[in-house]
Protein backbone atom coordinates (compact mmCIF):
# COMPACT_ATOMS: atom_id res chain seq x y z
CA UNK A 1 0.00 0.00 0.00
CA UNK A 2 1.24 3.65 -0.55
CA UNK A 3 2.25 5.74 2.44
CA UNK A 4 3.29 8.98 0.67
CA UNK A 5 3.60 10.04 -3.42
CA UNK A 6 4.75 13.66 -4.00
CA UNK A 7 5.63 15.21 -7.40
CA UNK A 8 7.35 18.52 -8.53
CA UNK A 9 7.35 20.56 -12.11
CA UNK A 10 5.17 17.66 -13.90
CA UNK A 11 2.80 19.20 -16.45
CA UNK A 12 0.74 21.28 -14.36
CA UNK A 13 2.30 20.77 -10.64
CA UNK A 14 5.16 23.00 -10.07
CA UNK A 15 5.57 23.45 -6.62
CA UNK A 16 6.24 20.16 -4.88
CA UNK A 17 2.60 18.45 -4.11
CA UNK A 18 2.20 15.95 -1.82
CA UNK A 19 -0.50 12.88 -1.60
CA UNK A 20 -0.44 11.58 2.31
CA UNK A 21 -2.09 8.86 2.64
CA UNK A 22 -1.71 8.22 6.76
CA UNK A 23 -4.54 8.33 8.63
CA UNK A 24 -4.15 10.65 11.99
CA UNK A 25 -4.51 8.10 15.11
CA UNK A 26 -7.47 10.62 16.03
CA UNK A 27 -9.61 8.95 13.43
CA UNK A 28 -11.83 6.02 14.12
CA UNK A 29 -10.72 2.41 13.73
CA UNK A 30 -13.08 2.13 10.88
CA UNK A 31 -13.57 -1.39 9.16
CA UNK A 32 -12.49 0.51 5.71
CA UNK A 33 -9.06 1.22 6.71
CA UNK A 34 -6.20 -1.17 6.94
CA UNK A 35 -3.37 -1.28 9.23
CA UNK A 36 -0.04 -0.78 7.75
CA UNK A 37 1.72 -4.40 7.13
CA UNK A 38 5.12 -2.34 7.40
CA UNK A 39 4.10 0.27 10.30
CA UNK A 40 1.06 -1.25 12.34
CA UNK A 41 0.66 2.15 14.65
CA UNK A 42 -0.37 3.67 11.26
CA UNK A 43 -3.75 3.01 9.23
CA UNK A 44 -4.12 3.58 5.48
CA UNK A 45 -7.46 3.98 3.06
CA UNK A 46 -7.91 0.87 0.39
CA UNK A 47 -9.77 3.79 -1.31
CA UNK A 48 -8.47 6.71 -2.63
CA UNK A 49 -10.48 9.60 -4.74
CA UNK A 50 -9.69 12.36 -6.45
CA UNK A 51 -12.18 15.04 -6.58
CA UNK A 52 -12.47 18.37 -8.30
CA UNK A 53 -12.77 20.83 -11.81
CA UNK A 54 -12.11 19.28 -15.54
CA UNK A 55 -8.43 20.47 -16.21
CA UNK A 56 -7.66 20.71 -12.04
CA UNK A 57 -4.69 18.01 -12.65
CA UNK A 58 -6.68 15.14 -11.18
CA UNK A 59 -5.24 12.98 -13.84
CA UNK A 60 -2.16 13.87 -14.30
CA UNK A 61 -1.30 13.11 -10.55
CA UNK A 62 -2.23 9.52 -11.13
CA UNK A 63 -0.38 9.55 -14.30
CA UNK A 64 2.60 10.65 -12.10
CA UNK A 65 2.25 8.01 -9.44
CA UNK A 66 2.15 5.06 -13.01
CA UNK A 67 4.91 6.96 -14.55
CA UNK A 68 7.37 6.14 -11.42
CA UNK A 69 5.99 2.31 -11.93
CA UNK A 70 6.74 2.52 -16.02
CA UNK A 71 10.54 3.81 -15.25
CA UNK A 72 11.29 1.15 -13.08
CA UNK A 73 10.02 -1.73 -15.01
CA UNK A 74 11.18 -0.79 -18.63
CA UNK A 75 14.00 -2.24 -19.35
CA UNK A 76 15.49 -1.18 -22.40
CA UNK A 77 13.58 1.90 -23.18
CA UNK A 78 14.12 3.51 -27.05
CA UNK A 79 13.82 7.10 -27.55
CA UNK A 80 10.47 6.88 -28.83
CA UNK A 81 9.27 5.27 -25.61
CA UNK A 82 11.11 6.15 -22.92
CA UNK A 83 8.61 7.10 -20.47
CA UNK A 84 11.41 10.05 -19.16
CA UNK A 85 10.84 11.66 -22.43
CA UNK A 86 7.14 11.45 -22.25
CA UNK A 87 6.85 14.31 -19.50
CA UNK A 88 7.14 18.01 -19.48
CA UNK A 89 7.61 20.11 -16.65
CA UNK A 90 5.59 23.39 -15.63
CA UNK A 91 6.21 26.10 -18.57
CA UNK A 92 6.88 28.64 -16.30
CA UNK A 93 10.25 30.74 -16.87
CA UNK A 94 11.56 29.52 -13.28
CA UNK A 95 10.40 25.99 -13.88
CA UNK A 96 11.10 25.22 -17.49
CA UNK A 97 14.39 23.75 -17.16
CA UNK A 98 14.74 22.54 -13.78
CA UNK A 99 14.69 18.79 -12.87
CA UNK A 100 11.17 16.56 -12.73
CA UNK A 101 11.02 15.07 -8.96
CA UNK A 102 9.20 11.66 -7.73
CA UNK A 103 9.11 10.11 -4.24
CA UNK A 104 6.81 7.14 -3.00
CA UNK A 105 6.72 5.61 -0.05
CA UNK A 106 4.67 2.39 -0.03
CA UNK A 107 4.88 -1.53 1.11
CA UNK A 108 6.42 -4.71 -0.86
CA UNK A 109 7.54 -8.35 0.25
CA UNK A 110 10.78 -7.72 -2.32
CA UNK A 111 13.45 -8.47 0.22
CA UNK A 112 11.29 -11.86 1.80
CA UNK A 113 8.47 -12.51 -0.52
CA UNK A 114 5.38 -14.08 1.01
CA UNK A 115 6.38 -12.68 3.77
CA UNK A 116 5.60 -9.69 5.98
CA UNK A 117 5.89 -6.30 4.02
CA UNK A 118 8.95 -3.61 4.34
CA UNK A 119 8.53 -0.04 3.85
CA UNK A 120 10.23 1.22 1.00
CA UNK A 121 10.91 4.74 -0.31
CA UNK A 122 12.31 4.80 -4.03
CA UNK A 123 12.87 8.83 -4.99
CA UNK A 124 13.95 9.96 -8.90
CA UNK A 125 15.01 13.01 -10.04
CA UNK A 126 15.06 13.02 -14.02
CA UNK A 127 16.65 16.64 -15.49
CA UNK A 128 16.83 18.25 -19.13
CA UNK A 129 19.92 18.40 -20.93
CA UNK A 130 21.51 21.30 -21.44
CA UNK A 131 22.67 20.76 -24.76
CA UNK A 132 19.09 21.13 -26.12
CA UNK A 133 18.62 17.87 -26.86
CA UNK A 134 14.95 16.49 -25.89
CA UNK A 135 16.31 13.35 -24.38
CA UNK A 136 16.05 13.34 -20.83
CA UNK A 137 18.37 11.93 -18.02
CA UNK A 138 18.51 10.76 -14.84
CA UNK A 139 19.76 13.14 -12.16
CA UNK A 140 19.22 10.72 -9.26
CA UNK A 141 17.75 7.18 -8.03
CA UNK A 142 17.69 6.13 -4.84
CA UNK A 143 15.49 3.16 -3.56
CA UNK A 144 15.36 2.44 0.31
CA UNK A 145 13.94 0.62 3.24
CA UNK A 146 13.53 1.10 6.79
CA UNK A 147 14.19 -1.99 8.61
CA UNK A 148 13.95 0.10 12.43
CA UNK A 149 12.49 3.04 11.54
CA UNK A 150 15.78 4.65 9.67
CA UNK A 151 16.62 4.37 5.88
CA UNK A 152 18.92 1.98 4.64
CA UNK A 153 19.71 2.20 1.21
CA UNK A 154 19.34 -0.27 -1.35
CA UNK A 155 20.89 1.20 -4.18
CA UNK A 156 21.81 5.27 -5.00
CA UNK A 157 22.99 6.85 -8.15
CA UNK A 158 23.79 10.21 -8.00
CA UNK A 159 24.25 11.48 -12.34
CA UNK A 160 24.85 9.71 -15.06
CA UNK A 161 28.33 10.29 -14.33
CA UNK A 162 28.75 8.75 -10.92
CA UNK A 163 29.23 5.46 -9.49
CA UNK A 164 26.23 3.35 -8.24
CA UNK A 165 26.03 2.45 -4.96
CA UNK A 166 24.87 -1.35 -4.33
CA UNK A 167 24.07 -2.76 -0.99
CA UNK A 168 24.10 -6.80 -0.12
CA UNK A 169 20.74 -7.02 -0.67
CA UNK A 170 21.12 -6.83 -4.38
CA UNK A 171 23.79 -10.00 -4.44
CA UNK A 172 26.15 -8.14 -6.51
CA UNK A 173 29.68 -6.55 -5.72
CA UNK A 174 30.07 -2.68 -6.22
CA UNK A 175 32.17 -3.11 -9.74
CA UNK A 176 29.79 -5.63 -11.22
CA UNK A 177 29.95 -5.19 -15.36
CA UNK A 178 26.07 -4.58 -15.06
CA UNK A 179 26.38 -1.67 -13.34
CA UNK A 180 28.34 -0.16 -15.83
CA UNK A 181 25.33 -1.29 -18.39
CA UNK A 182 23.39 1.29 -16.68
CA UNK A 183 22.61 3.50 -19.29
CA UNK A 184 21.78 7.86 -17.99
CA UNK A 185 18.71 7.29 -19.52
CA UNK A 186 17.85 3.99 -18.14
CA UNK A 187 16.48 3.30 -14.70
CA UNK A 188 18.73 0.75 -12.11
CA UNK A 189 16.07 -1.39 -11.37
CA UNK A 190 14.79 -2.04 -14.75
CA UNK A 191 18.42 -2.66 -16.12
CA UNK A 192 19.47 -5.25 -12.97
CA UNK A 193 16.07 -7.16 -13.83
CA UNK A 194 17.28 -7.34 -17.18
CA UNK A 195 20.33 -9.05 -16.18
CA UNK A 196 18.46 -11.45 -14.08
CA UNK A 197 19.06 -9.83 -10.60
CA UNK A 198 16.55 -11.85 -8.68
CA UNK A 199 15.64 -8.11 -6.28
CA UNK A 200 15.34 -5.91 -9.14
CA UNK A 201 13.16 -8.71 -10.84
CA UNK A 202 10.81 -8.74 -8.24
CA UNK A 203 10.63 -5.15 -8.07
CA UNK A 204 10.50 -4.55 -11.92
CA UNK A 205 7.41 -7.55 -12.30
CA UNK A 206 5.37 -5.39 -9.11
CA UNK A 207 5.83 -2.86 -11.49
CA UNK A 208 4.37 -4.47 -14.72
CA UNK A 209 1.69 -5.58 -12.53
CA UNK A 210 0.52 -2.24 -11.47
CA UNK A 211 1.32 -0.89 -14.85
CA UNK A 212 -1.74 -3.77 -16.29
CA UNK A 213 -3.80 -3.58 -13.72
CA UNK A 214 -3.80 0.40 -14.06
CA UNK A 215 -5.69 2.37 -17.21
CA UNK A 216 -3.75 5.75 -17.10
CA UNK A 217 -0.97 6.30 -19.99
CA UNK A 218 1.11 8.82 -20.98
CA UNK A 219 -2.43 11.19 -19.79
CA UNK A 220 -4.60 8.65 -21.93
CA UNK A 221 -7.11 5.73 -20.37
CA UNK A 222 -5.70 2.25 -21.44
CA UNK A 223 -8.13 -0.30 -21.85
CA UNK A 224 -6.55 -3.73 -23.00
CA UNK A 225 -7.41 -5.22 -26.64
CA UNK A 226 -10.38 -7.76 -26.25
CA UNK A 227 -8.15 -10.66 -27.48
CA UNK A 228 -5.72 -10.07 -24.77
CA UNK A 229 -8.80 -10.46 -22.09
CA UNK A 230 -9.63 -13.24 -24.17
CA UNK A 231 -6.19 -14.98 -23.87
CA UNK A 232 -6.16 -13.90 -19.89
CA UNK A 233 -9.41 -15.69 -19.56
CA UNK A 234 -8.19 -19.05 -21.37
CA UNK A 235 -5.34 -19.22 -19.48
CA UNK A 236 -6.40 -18.27 -15.90
CA UNK A 237 -9.54 -20.15 -15.95
CA UNK A 238 -10.08 -18.80 -12.18
CA UNK A 239 -10.55 -14.82 -13.31
CA UNK A 240 -12.85 -15.88 -16.23
CA UNK A 241 -14.55 -17.79 -13.56
CA UNK A 242 -14.54 -14.31 -11.21
CA UNK A 243 -15.58 -12.20 -13.76
CA UNK A 244 -18.45 -13.69 -14.77
CA UNK A 245 -19.82 -14.19 -11.21
CA UNK A 246 -19.44 -9.77 -10.84
CA UNK A 247 -20.90 -9.36 -14.56
CA UNK A 248 -24.23 -11.44 -13.59
CA UNK A 249 -23.78 -10.05 -10.20
CA UNK A 250 -24.30 -5.80 -11.52
CA UNK A 251 -27.35 -6.27 -12.68
CA UNK A 252 -27.40 -6.07 -16.20
CA UNK A 253 -29.41 -8.82 -17.26
CA UNK A 254 -26.93 -10.80 -18.11
CA UNK A 255 -26.42 -15.10 -17.50
CA UNK A 256 -22.98 -15.39 -18.09
CA UNK A 257 -20.53 -15.29 -21.08
CA UNK A 258 -18.85 -17.62 -23.64
CA UNK A 259 -15.65 -17.47 -25.86
CA UNK A 260 -16.62 -18.81 -29.34
CA UNK A 261 -15.00 -18.54 -32.68
CA UNK A 262 -16.17 -16.11 -34.86
CA UNK A 263 -15.37 -16.18 -38.27
CA UNK A 264 -11.47 -16.40 -38.35
CA UNK A 265 -11.28 -15.19 -34.50
CA UNK A 266 -12.53 -15.99 -31.03
CA UNK A 267 -15.20 -13.37 -29.59
CA UNK A 268 -17.16 -13.09 -26.71
CA UNK A 269 -20.95 -13.67 -26.38
CA UNK A 270 -23.71 -12.77 -23.50
CA UNK A 271 -26.69 -14.46 -22.67
CA UNK A 272 -29.31 -12.58 -21.24
CA UNK A 273 -32.70 -12.85 -19.22
CA UNK A 274 -35.49 -13.60 -21.52
CA UNK A 275 -33.21 -14.03 -24.59
CA UNK A 276 -32.46 -17.60 -26.73
CA UNK A 277 -29.46 -15.43 -29.23
CA UNK A 278 -26.51 -14.52 -27.28
CA UNK A 279 -25.20 -11.00 -27.95
CA UNK A 280 -21.72 -10.68 -29.49
CA UNK A 281 -19.96 -8.04 -27.07
CA UNK A 282 -19.72 -5.46 -29.83
CA UNK A 283 -23.70 -4.86 -29.60
CA UNK A 284 -23.46 -4.66 -25.63
CA UNK A 285 -23.41 -1.53 -23.58
CA UNK A 286 -20.98 0.76 -23.84
CA UNK A 287 -20.90 0.19 -19.62
CA UNK A 288 -20.82 -3.63 -19.90
CA UNK A 289 -18.28 -3.60 -22.49
CA UNK A 290 -16.08 -1.44 -19.61
CA UNK A 291 -16.57 -3.23 -17.31
CA UNK A 292 -15.99 -6.56 -19.17
CA UNK A 293 -12.27 -5.11 -19.82
CA UNK A 294 -11.89 -3.98 -16.44
CA UNK A 295 -13.10 -6.99 -14.51
CA UNK A 296 -9.21 -8.70 -14.87
CA UNK A 297 -7.33 -5.66 -14.14
CA UNK A 298 -9.37 -5.63 -10.53
CA UNK A 299 -8.55 -9.30 -9.79
CA UNK A 300 -5.00 -8.90 -10.78
CA UNK A 301 -4.60 -6.31 -8.24
CA UNK A 302 -6.65 -7.59 -5.54
CA UNK A 303 -4.90 -10.83 -6.05
CA UNK A 304 -1.69 -9.48 -6.09
CA UNK A 305 -2.25 -6.89 -3.27
CA UNK A 306 -1.01 -4.23 -5.32
CA UNK A 307 -1.85 -0.37 -5.23
CA UNK A 308 -3.34 0.44 -9.03
CA UNK A 309 -4.85 3.72 -10.51
CA UNK A 310 -7.77 4.07 -12.22
CA UNK A 311 -8.61 7.25 -14.57
CA UNK A 312 -12.73 8.39 -14.34
CA UNK A 313 -13.49 4.81 -12.49
CA UNK A 314 -16.94 6.15 -13.11
CA UNK A 315 -16.71 6.35 -17.29
CA UNK A 316 -19.78 4.55 -18.93
CA UNK A 317 -20.52 3.07 -15.30
CA UNK A 318 -23.34 3.46 -12.86
CA UNK A 319 -22.33 5.34 -10.39
CA UNK A 320 -23.40 2.15 -8.11
CA UNK A 321 -21.78 -0.38 -9.86
CA UNK A 322 -18.52 2.33 -9.42
CA UNK A 323 -19.31 2.30 -5.69
CA UNK A 324 -19.26 -1.64 -5.68
CA UNK A 325 -15.95 -1.77 -7.41
CA UNK A 326 -14.91 0.44 -4.54
CA UNK A 327 -16.01 -1.92 -1.76
CA UNK A 328 -14.19 -5.14 -3.10
CA UNK A 329 -11.11 -2.92 -2.08
CA UNK A 330 -12.48 -1.82 1.37
CA UNK A 331 -13.85 -5.08 2.44
CA UNK A 332 -11.38 -7.53 4.10
CA UNK A 333 -13.34 -10.73 2.35
CA UNK A 334 -12.29 -9.39 -0.94
CA UNK A 335 -9.16 -7.65 -0.40
CA UNK A 336 -7.49 -9.94 1.83
CA UNK A 337 -4.16 -8.46 0.26
CA UNK A 338 -3.92 -5.14 1.01
CA UNK A 339 -4.65 -4.04 -2.81
CA UNK A 340 -5.31 0.07 -3.19
CA UNK A 341 -7.15 1.89 -5.09
CA UNK A 342 -6.75 5.16 -6.16
CA UNK A 343 -9.16 6.82 -8.72
CA UNK A 344 -10.48 9.72 -10.04
CA UNK A 345 -13.80 10.62 -10.67
CA UNK A 346 -16.65 13.83 -11.50
CA UNK A 347 -19.61 11.75 -10.16
CA UNK A 348 -19.50 13.41 -7.20
CA UNK A 349 -22.68 10.34 -6.00
CA UNK A 350 -19.51 8.59 -4.89
CA UNK A 351 -18.78 11.15 -1.91
CA UNK A 352 -21.79 10.39 0.56
CA UNK A 353 -20.37 6.87 0.68
CA UNK A 354 -16.49 8.10 1.10
CA UNK A 355 -14.99 8.94 4.61
CA UNK A 356 -12.94 11.93 4.64
CA UNK A 357 -9.50 10.12 4.99
CA UNK A 358 -10.59 8.73 1.39
CA UNK A 359 -10.97 12.07 -0.77
CA UNK A 360 -8.66 14.69 -1.77
CA UNK A 361 -9.32 17.24 -3.80
CA UNK A 362 -7.77 18.96 -6.45
CA UNK A 363 -7.42 22.19 -7.49
CA UNK A 364 -5.02 25.06 -9.54
CA UNK A 365 -4.16 28.31 -8.30
CA UNK A 366 -4.10 31.54 -9.77
CA UNK A 367 -0.71 30.91 -11.84
CA UNK A 368 -2.67 27.78 -13.01
CA UNK A 369 -0.75 24.92 -11.07
CA UNK A 370 -2.23 22.18 -9.64
CA UNK A 371 -2.59 21.71 -5.60
CA UNK A 372 -4.09 18.69 -3.46
CA UNK A 373 -5.11 18.36 -0.26
CA UNK A 374 -7.44 15.99 1.72
CA UNK A 375 -10.93 16.53 2.91
CA UNK A 376 -9.83 15.27 6.29
CA UNK A 377 -7.77 18.48 6.15
CA UNK A 378 -10.85 20.96 5.93
CA UNK A 379 -11.24 22.30 9.18
CA UNK A 380 -14.68 22.07 10.93
CA UNK A 381 -15.59 19.35 8.98
CA UNK A 382 -17.29 16.71 10.87
CA UNK A 383 -17.30 12.97 10.47
CA UNK A 384 -20.94 12.97 10.78
CA UNK A 385 -21.56 15.23 8.07
CA UNK A 386 -22.66 13.77 4.72
CA UNK A 387 -19.80 15.08 1.98
CA UNK A 388 -21.99 15.19 -0.87
CA UNK A 389 -23.93 18.77 0.13
CA UNK A 390 -21.08 19.78 1.98
CA UNK A 391 -18.83 20.12 -1.46
CA UNK A 392 -22.02 21.23 -3.31
CA UNK A 393 -21.94 23.91 -1.13
CA UNK A 394 -18.12 24.49 -1.76
CA UNK A 395 -17.39 23.78 1.78
CA UNK A 396 -14.55 21.39 0.21
CA UNK A 397 -13.59 23.33 -2.16
CA UNK A 398 -12.64 22.04 -5.78
CA UNK A 399 -15.77 23.37 -7.45
CA UNK A 400 -15.59 23.90 -11.30
CA UNK A 401 -16.26 27.97 -11.95
CA UNK A 402 -18.66 28.24 -14.93
CA UNK A 403 -19.46 31.12 -16.16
Amino acid sequence: MIHTFSVSNYHSIREEVVLDLRIPGTAPDLPRFQRSAAKPDIKLPSVVVLIGPNGSGKTTLLNALITTARIASSASPTEENNPINSFLPFFSPETRKEPTRFCVEFEADWLAPNKTRKLFRYELVVGRNDSGSQNNSFHYEAMSYFPKGRPRRLFERRGPQEPIYVSSEFGIKPKDDRLKAVRADASVVATLALFNVPLAMRIADTMRRILWSSNTVYHTKLEHPTKAIIQMFEQNPEIRTWAKEHIQSSDLGIQGFDIRNDSEEKNVFFKHHGLDVPIPLDFESSGTKRLFHLLPQFHIALDFGIPVAFDEIDGDLHVDIAGEVLNWFRSRETNPNDAQLLVTSHNVGLLDDLEKEEVFITEKDRNGATRVYGAQDVRGLRRDARLYPKYRAGVLGGLPKIG
